[in-house]
């Protein structure tokens, strides 16, 4: 018997939904303070097809430069790393909840910043690879 062209909904409903899962870990990861530059790396090399994931994985590459940015100025003065600090925490966890949400907002400032990387640069860079995508 030839095989039904009928795919059962169920089984369509938990692809779709076991891709943006995995899309929504990588996106989140990229936001876990310190870890973020290995988990940017990651997903840049490994969700190099998914523009969502490689968003937040720019944006997360600019939020580790801002925290190592942090603490340069701790040698210099601590009360101002403090406050950078948080401010940098802050913006972790707003990352976070926008890539929980599945949204692409840019982080003011930081975002424009992230946006100039360009999206497949990490992968060509890394791997040696050309894509062969528009």
């Amino acid at each position: 018997m030839p095989d039904s062209p009928y795919q059962n909904p169920i089984d369509i409903i938990k692809d779709k939904v076991s891709v943006i899962s995995v899309e929504k870990r990588w996106a989140v990861s990229c936001y876990i303070p310190v870890f973020n530059i290995v988990t940017c790396v990651l997903t840049a090399v490994r969700m190099v097809s998914s523009q969502y994931c490689l968003f937040h994985a720019r944006q997360g590459l600019v939020l580790f430069g801002l925290w190592f940015m942090t603490l340069v100025v701790a040698l210099f003065s601590p009360v101002v790393s403090l406050m950078l600090l948080g401010v940098v925490l802050l913006l972790h966890g707003a990352g976070m909840v926008i890539a929980f949400r599945m949204q692409t907002i840019e982080i003011p400032i930081l975002g424009k910043l992230a946006m100039r990387i360009p999206p497949t640069y990490l992968f060509t860079f890394l791997t040696t690879k050309k894509l062969d995508n528009k």
